[in-house]
């Protein structure tokens, strides 16, 4: 059995790459695929980095060239435009697909144009919906799904399906490979730069957000200044309304295995006969992210940072400057924000009716959860958590459905997944 993510026992850290041989009495960890990081020259530069990652994106994308027509869904972000550029060079008959709104506060519709029409691929607008079918009592989940977006990719498998479509490639793992994960002057210190980088490197950190007391801190190799800016962990934003849960750990982010992608997989794309692939996570280009110092994932510039500089290198020639040179980010929490305004009848049904799951299993406070719905300014700033809430509702209700015994809470989980 190949085994993608924790092993049998708790905290026992299988990861991909390994078989796990299960015995009556014992349980053996075989790695078979050891990936490790790509051989390179010292001090390879950013715009080396840049070209070997994009000839290596092109690799993995070039088998697909010649298997009719292929379908990428673009976001306008670098990440899948990086592997459309790369399909359309590898002569591949492409279309894209694109997730509309009607929320300017969230639209980036204009980005998926312009990468469409310098290369010259076909747009698919798909129309996302934040109205009554946002959320279904009649989801089957094979695991949960705590995530806005699960409405929004049902729409587009079902287009993609509509159109014959079968291939479905995605800009995921662009964030893990290339993006910031640790960083900090003993990054710049100590990473395989050139010393004329590293200064200026240097001078831009002293130049940014962050202030003098964190800056000296990063020197420390444990010491990260993205600690206190990732929502993880003690940085995560407390919801209203859930109980705290004494002896559940702070959710961390397991690179090699997030449960949603696999429900997204499974539910939404598989049953309809799309293959979904993510050509960002192909093993050589695993390599060289293990190869990638991490200055490289992140640099600071005239007082802001630039996220992602192999990728944005890497289609400095090859896309508008609008595209690769895009800062900032759209409020892409606005229509599920505008959604759980528009629709708390449901989401109170959802979640906080004496039958919820989670208020039979003290979960959710149904008193806090009332002082949560009843101001706007409220609602948007629990409207993540509203939302991700109400989805582990309705996959505890088809789980029920499927095992005929109710869930009893936290502590009967191993129980209920067998």
């Amino acid at each position: 059995m190949v085994h993608r993510s924790r092993g049998p026992g708790r905290g026992s850290g299988r990861r991909a790459g390994q078989v796990v041989v299960l015995e009556p009495h014992r349980t053996t960890t075989v790695d078979y695929d050891r990936i490790t990081p790509i051989a390179l020259p010292r001090r390879t530069t950013l715009p080396e980095y840049a070209e070997l990652a994009y000839q290596l994106l092109l690799e993995a994308v070039r088998p697909y060239a010649g298997g009719g027509r292929i379908g990428v869904l673009l976001s306008g972000g670098i990440d899948s435009s990086s592997v459309l550029t790369a399909l359309v060079d590898a002569g591949a008959d492409a279309i894209a697909y694109h997730l509309d709104t009607d929320d300017p506060l969230a639209d980036e519709s204009a980005y998926a144009r312009a990468v469409c029409e310098h290369l010259d691929v076909p747009l698919v607008s798909i129309p996302t919906d934040n109205d009554a079918g946002y959320l279904s009592r009649s989801w089957d989940f094979p695991h949960p799904y705590s995530h806005t977006g699960y409405r929004y990719l049902e729409q587009a498998a079902e287009r993609v399906a509509g159109d014959g479509v079968t291939f479905l490639l995605t800009g995921r793992e662009g964030d893990i490979l290339f993006g910031p994960l640790h960083y900090g002057v003993h990054d710049i210190l100590f990473g395989d730069l050139r010393w004329r980088e590293k200064q200026e490197m240097i001078y831009g950190l002293l130049a940014s957000r962050w202030q003098l007391p964190r800056i000296l801190k990063s020197c420390i190799s444990n010491a990260s200044l993205l600690e206190g800016s990732m929502p993880i962990g003690e940085n995560a934003r407390r919801s209203d309304f859930l109980a705290p849960m004494s002896g559940v750990s702070d959710e961390k982010i397991d690179y090699e295995f997030m449960p949603q992608e696999l429900t997204m997989d499974l539910a939404l794309f598989r049953e309809r006969g799309i293959l979904l692939c993510s050509p960002m996570g192909s093993r050589d280009l695993r390599r060289l992210s293990m190869r990638l110092p991490n200055a490289y994932r992140w640099i600071p510039f005239q007082g802001r940072v630039i996220d992602k500089p192999v990728l944005r290198m890497m289609l400095a020639r090859r896309l508008p400057d609008r595209i690769w040179r895009r800062a900032g980010r759209s409020w892409l929490n606005s229509p599920p924000q505008n959604y759980a305004l528009r629709h708390l009848p449901l989401l109170r049904e959802l979640i906080g009716s004496p039958g919820s799951h989670l208020v039979r299993t003290g979960i959710v406070n149904p008193a806090l959860l009332a002082g949560a719905l009843g101001q706007p300014v409220s609602i948007r700033r629990n409207a993540e958590a509203l939302i991700c809430s109400a989805m582990s509702e309705l996959f505890l209700r088809s789980m029920e459905r499927r095992l005929g015994t109710a869930w009893k809470g936290p502590n009967d989980a191993r129980a209920f997944a067998s």
